[in-house]
């Protein structure tokens, strides 16, 4: 004779954080957010010749440029008060090895202070996900047309209307930010808005991760509220219907990605800034 016994919840060897090296990029919507920005980050360094370091807890990408956006290291799973000093000093070394220009540190949690070591805290950008398959509505203004960057010369623009239309102060040559051979890369697709002979608005998207990223987009001021952002947001959302989308955004542009593409609010991050010595 058997006797029949259900099973104990405390059988398990180890129990599922959300967060464990095995664990599917996708488990929850803020892992894969996390992980797909991460990504997106270590793409463009690796594609520009960049360093990138990956560790337990955070992954971190340098290209040496005077602008923070592409020396970004991001927490990657939660890391208790004592984990996170110990892990903000080697991300501090990495970036102190040499190039120049800001850091930049990205936290989907809270953190403790970190201005004793020299951190400036950026503010609490929110991370925004949009599932795939929803209907994309495209208002393209007749004033503007979008040009997909294949050139280098092409890129050079690219990069100098990012700078002028941000702006990005700090940046001494508007062509510096980012190397031609990022190009080459297929998981990137990078947008120039033209409108009355001009570039005025850019766009970039990375496909990392089973994630549509969306990437560095901006308007001059004189062509904001007129349409532009809207519709670089509906061609990179077009681009890849089947896949969910990810980005982080400032207050100002959260609006018509949660009202018109249907994009949620999942949390707020953590933004520090250092600079180097």
């Amino acid at each position: 004779m058997t006797t029949a016994t259900e099973p104990s919840i405390h059988t398990a060897t180890a129990l599922e954080t959300g967060w464990g090296a095995t664990t599917p990029v996708d488990d929850t919507v803020q892992r894969h957010g996390a992980l797909a920005m991460a990504a997106a980050w270590e793409a463009i360094a690796r594609a520009c010749g960049g360093r990138t370091h990956r560790a337990d807890g955070w992954e971190a990408i340098d290209l040496g440029r005077p602008t923070g956006l592409f020396n970004s290291a991001t927490v990657t799973h939660p890391l208790r008060d004592e984990e996170l000093g110990p892990s903000a000093a080697r991300i501090e070394r990495f970036y102190d090895r040499g190039g120049h220009g800001a850091a930049l540190l990205w936290s989907p949690w809270p953190t403790p202070d970190l201005t004793a070591r020299g951190w400036t805290l950026q503010g609490h950008p929110p991370l925004l996900y949009r599932p795939a398959g929803l209907p994309i509505e495209r208002r393209e203004p007749a004033h503007l047309e979008i040009v997909e960057v294949s050139t280098a010369r092409e890129l050079t623009e690219w990069c100098r209307t990012a700078v002028e239309a941000f702006p990005l102060t700090e940046v001494d040559r508007p062509g510096s930010l980012l190397e031609p051979t990022v190009l080459d890369d297929d998981r990137f697709r990078f947008l120039l808005g033209h409108a009355e002979g001009r570039s005025v608005a850019v766009g970039c998207q990375a496909v990392v991760r089973g994630a549509n990223v969306l990437l560095l987009s901006t308007v001059h001021p004189e062509y904001r509220g007129r349409g532009v952002y809207g519709a670089l947001v509906a061609d990179r959302l077009a681009r890849h219907p089947d896949l969910p989308s990810v980005t982080i955004v400032s207050d100002d542009s959260r609006p018509i990605l949660v009202t018109r593409f249907g994009f949620l609010p999942i949390s707020r991050w953590t933004l520090w800034e250092r600079p180097r010595p």
